[in-house]
């Protein structure tokens, strides 16, 4: 089984590269990634997606260097096995759990923590802070969820990070937040300077702002493509029962059937309709994911290694 990336143009300047990463875990924790190669160019924004399960939090930690792995990975330019200090200083960590002292207020959380990075600056850090509406005074475990992850920002901004890694950063928030932060996201890589990956069950947020996909199943990546492309592989079919199993079988990914009408995802290559009383469109993120994953493993294995190579 190979890994399929595609990362746009060649000339673009590359934030992450990843190659030939493998990661076995024992234990209870039983686990493998295998053989995981992409690369992300700088000013891009990653979605991080597949099933409970699928090593998706693995992944980000040892991007992270939480976790050592054979393979390489390059983070703007320093790598992370040779190279740790220095590709440390470029990596930002903003998640479901904060990494500070819960105890001490935010102004002297960026005191003690700043001393850890050779660029941070703390004036920067305070001005993020108040452009942020925190109160520099507040004991970071009194804040709420949302202004834990913008104290989190405010910090890794300070110190001049490009890679910023989010695991699950806006589950059980409020739209308003979400809203929030999605703007902040684009904000963070319109320079064309820093990139972002996000692993998020939300997939409504990475439908607005993911440029790329890189879809998980059992450890495996088993796709890194531009999201746009990604879908266009393939269509939701909706219409009558009858009609829907008229449908080539090899050109159907999945099929949910109702009482009076069914639908499917369908290889867009392999099946042109014509039948007025079948509806059609291009998948979101979630109607892929949901569809992958209920055609089953060796399934969508053998779509990716057909139609995305």
């Amino acid at each position: 089984m190979h890994t399929y990336f595609n990362c746009g143009k060649a000339k673009e300047r590359v934030m992450l590269r990843v190659r030939e990463l493998d990661k076995e875990m024992s234990g209870e924790d039983r686990f493998h990634l295998e053989n995981i190669s992409f690369h992300l160019p700088k000013g891009y924004i990653c979605g991080l997606v597949g099933e409970n399960g699928a090593g998706k939090t693995t992944l980000l930690r040892c991007l992270m260097g939480l976790y050592r792995s054979t393979g390489d990975i390059v983070i703007d330019g320093h790598n992370l096995n040779s190279d740790e200090a220095a590709a440390r200083e470029v990596i930002a960590v903003v998640g479901d759990e904060g990494f500070f002292d819960e105890n001490i207020n935010l102004e002297k959380l960026g005191k003690y923590y700043g001393q850890m990075y050779v660029r941070f600056d703390m004036e920067k850090y305070l001005g993020y802070l108040e452009r942020f509406n925190l109160d520099r005074k507040q004991k970071y475990k009194k804040l709420s969820k949302g202004m834990k992850i913008k104290a989190q920002l405010a910090f890794a901004l300070s110190y001049g990070a490009k890679l910023f890694l989010f695991d699950e950063p806006t589950a059980g928030l409020d739209k308003h937040f979400r809203e929030d932060f999605l703007r902040l996201c684009t904000e963070l890589v319109s320079d064309g300077e820093k990139s972002i990956i996000i692993s998020s069950h939300i997939t409504e947020d990475l439908d607005r702002i993911a440029d790329y996909i890189a879809y998980m199943q059992a450890g495996r990546l088993l796709f890194f493509k531009p999201k746009d492309a990604a879908c266009e592989h393939f269509r939701i079919v909706t219409g009558p029962v009858y009609k829907c199993k008229l449908i080539p079988r090899e050109a159907v990914v999945y099929m949910e059937e109702g009482t009076y009408s069914s639908t499917a995802m369908v290889i867009r290559d392999k099946c042109i309709l014509v039948d007025r009383e079948l509806q059609e469109h291009t998948p979101d993120i979630r109607e892929l994911i949901h569809y992958l994953v209920k055609g089953g493993k060796e399934n969508a294995e053998n779509i990716v290694e057909k139609y995305f190579g």
